[in-house]
């Protein structure tokens, strides 16, 4: 209704004044005011040199919006009261009919989407947990609003982190009784405290990324590679398995090595070097002074072997060929490294530019963490905390839905809030059935289904009473979802439907306990409510990646 409003406005204004204006459209704070309220003649008052309010007056002299019974002037601004009857029609009816499909979008571009890619030297932990679960609810989101999303998770497979990870399998071997990427982890901590002490064998680490980067440059299967791809893919393994638990999949496990073995990464600082931008010193840095960089970027080693930013710029290139749009959802300490990416791109002529979602460091109150000396929180720990506490709050309540509620509550947690705020996650208020937390919603969705399962009509349409402020509010809540699934895509937020999920299930609950549904003269009409509350509050959780229990 929203957007109704809005273009109808706008038509008037060019009509009336013939001035091209954005206009917004609110909620007044009390539904008496009006259902939505608009402001703009305060600033047409400013172009026009005239009163608000008689510009106001003037413009609702002959405006007319379908589903709107009443629109008046106040003080200014333009208030619009909606009939339900007309309104309450529309809404509902285009939810149940609809059903699963309610919000969807049509958009058709194709997007490459990097989440998650954490390093193979260890399990995923609560850091990576915010990256993995923003990634996954922006796919989700983003293929309802209609685009074709393919999802990477881009392998570190040539870093000095790995070369220490197969040196130190050499060393120590693997404890064949853990879950494999802890027991990469444990390697990963005991070369790292080995090379503190034995200094003097660094030089073979060096030596084995350099003997590595030339067998794939040669395109070469030899013992160097087969070492790195097994423990590479023996931490994947551990790394899939955590990602299935959480409900994660990705399209495409994509390995930097294969820019090294496609000659790509060669081309690239061939193509940088021919700019007249690379200096050589130790190494060979790319200066991006005119785009306001000061540091310079390293781009290969005085030996001649490539650096992780190169390789990116490599991946990146491949990426905007093969898409309309490329989003990278990356940590907010890789600013800098993003930019800087971006800049080659643009010196190697590309047009497009990835979009990045920053996220901010999420922590347990306990503190921070190291993989490198063996502190740390694995997504694997949490995600059994979860368990066990959600096992304690159902049995409580004699429920037994505890995985869902587990999950849900996890990555409900994680997703409500926006990627730009520090995150500490509390376990009171991811387990919260009351106000804040996932279970809220999902126990609205329970109570919808329990009343459908004990009514015994059908619904109706037909909301020609005189309907209460809980039924109206509720109504205009379920309309918002397509303009929240629009501005949470568009946006690349996924906090926002989170939120609005939190607000329709309260809004849901206010409706259940002033509005008697069962024993009501109007319950057809208030169980199409029910009806279309579980559609769209399932069709919410889905998009976060959260099940939707029938019952609790």
């Amino acid at each position: 209704m929203k957007e109704i409003i809005k273009e109808e406005v706008k038509k008037k204004i060019l009509e009336k004044f013939n001035v091209d204006i954005e206009v917004n459209v609110d909620e007044p704070p009390k539904i008496e005011m009006g259902d939505f309220s608009v402001n703009v003649a305060f600033r047409l008052a400013k172009e026009l040199k005239r009163n608000p309010k008689e510009i106001a007056e003037e413009l609702v002299k002959d405006l007319k919006v379908e589903g709107v019974k009443e629109i008046k002037v106040v003080n200014g601004y333009i208030n619009f009261y909606l009939d339900y009857e007309i309104y309450g029609r529309q809404v509902i009816g285009e939810i149940l009919e609809k059903k699963s499909d309610y919000g969807r979008g049509e958009k058709k571009e194709k997007i490459i989407l990097e989440h998650t890619s954490a390093n193979p030297n260890g399990p995923l932990h609560i850091g990576h947990l915010r990256n993995a679960i923003i990634g996954d609810c922006l796919k989700r989101i983003l293929e309802f609003y209609g685009y074709e999303v393919e999802t990477h998770y881009y392998v570190n497979d040539m870093g000095r982190q790995m070369a220490l990870v197969v040196y130190g399998i050499e060393k120590f071997g693997l404890d064949k009784e853990k879950k494999k990427d802890h027991a990469i982890a444990e390697v990963y901590v005991k070369i790292n405290k080995y090379l503190e002490e034995h200094k003097e064998e660094e030089e073979k680490i060096s030596e084995l990324m350099k003997l590595y980067e030339e067998s794939l440059e040669k395109n070469e299967e030899n013992e160097i590679t087969k070492k790195f791809e097994f423990a590479v893919n023996y931490a994947l393994e551990g790394i899939k398995e955590t990602l299935k638990n959480l409900d994660i999949e990705h399209d495409k496990f994509v390995w930097e090595s294969s820019y090294v073995r496609n000659g790509l990464v060669k081309e690239v600082i061939k193509r940088l070097m021919e700019t007249g931008k690379v200096i050589k010193e130790d190494t060979y840095l790319l200066s991006l002074e005119d785009f306001g960089i000061e540091k310079k970027m390293v781009l290969a080693r005085s030996n001649g072997t490539s650096l992780y930013s190169t390789r990116d710029i490599a991946y990146h290139l491949d990426k905007l060929r093969n898409a309309d749009i490329v989003i990278d959802v990356l940590g907010a300490d890789h600013k800098l490294t993003a930019e800087m990416v971006k800049a080659a791109l643009k010196l190697l002529g590309c047009e497009k530019e990835p979009e990045i979602v920053f996220y901010e460091f999420i922590s347990l109150p306990e503190g921070s963490m190291s993989t490198r000396k063996g502190r740390f929180i694995s997504a694997d720990e949490l995600l059994e905390e979860a368990l066990k506490r959600a096992k304690e709050e159902c049995e409580k309540r004699n429920v037994s839905v505890e995985r869902d509620i587990a999950l849900g509550s996890v990555r409900f947690n994680i997703a409500k809030v926006s990627p730009e705020k520090p995150l500490i996650f509390r376990w009171e208020e991811a387990l919260d059935f009351e106000k804040v937390g996932c279970p809220l919603i999902q126990y609205a969705h329970v109570r919808a289904s329990s009343i459908l399962r004990e009514a015994n009509d059908s619904e109706s349409l037909n909301f020609s009473y005189n309907l209460e402020k809980e039924e109206k509010e509720l109504i205009k809540m379920l309309d918002k979802f397509k303009e929240v699934i629009k501005e949470s895509a568009e946006k690349r937020r996924v906090h926002i439907l989170a939120n609005y999920l939190i607000e329709l299930a309260k809004k849901f609950n206010k409706f259940y306990e002033k509005c008697p549904i069962l024993k009501s003269e109007y319950k057809r009409e208030r169980l199409a409510l029910v009806k279309a509350t579980k559609i769209v509050i399932k069709n919410g959780l889905n998009l976060l990646g959260i099940k939707a229990p029938e019952r609790m």
